[in-house]
């Protein structure tokens, strides 16, 4: 017997701007701002990787959405690794008003962008770190990714749950890098 399901459908609506530093390894970094992007081979069709949604939704360190329950956050990550499935699966695309984003360069003004921030990060003993000055590319809005949530039955997370935490974490966590000041959106209900 099928286990029984629920299924809520998103769309993501930016709030801000998306930077992107698609992750190769921990090397002094001098690829090009291209390479940092997710695109889809062949097409270049700008995606999100679903595996990203996972991590926003269920990661400890840096928190996702589940940790914001307290002291109850590791029953959610492990109900929701378990439970919630999102769809399509391995990447998302990149909308704007209703069609994929394809990358050609970053000419075009209206739509990408590259940045060079040096931002500080957590050391030993909650210490800053200046980091060096990293070239990064952006998504400017408006971008939307849409998507569907199946969740299967459990007693912590429902589809009410899933949209609580995507529309509280669109502000407070974001998408992509260097985040909550890019990547920030709004959540609509998909009919």
């Amino acid at each position: 017997m099928a286990p029984s399901v629920e299924k809520i459908k998103l769309q993501l609506d930016g709030m801000s701007d998306i930077m992107f530093d698609h992750f190769y390894g921990q090397e002094k970094d001098t690829r090009p701002p291209e390479q940092k992007l997710y695109l889809e081979p062949k097409t270049n069709k700008l995606v999100f990787p679903t595996e990203n949604i996972y991590a926003f939704l269920f990661n400890e360190n840096p928190p996702g959405c589940a940790k914001t329950e307290g002291k109850m956050g590791k029953d959610f990550i492990r109900i929701g690794l378990a439970h919630v499935i999102i769809d399509p699966d391995p990447f998302i695309s990149f909308q704007r008003k209703g069609k994929d984003i394809i990358f050609e360069d970053f000419e075009d003004d209206d739509l990408l962008y590259v940045t060079e921030f040096s931002p500080r990060t957590r050391g030993p003993g909650g210490s800053s770190i200046k980091c060096n000055p990293k070239k990064r590319p952006a998504l400017k809005v408006p971008w939307s990714l849409a998507f569907e949530v199946t969740i299967i039955k459990n007693d912590k997370i429902n589809s009410e749950k899933i949209y609580n935490w995507f529309t509280k974490g669109g502000i407070t966590i974001g998408l992509g890098t260097y985040r909550p000041r890019f990547g920030r959106f709004s959540t609509t209900v998909i009919p």
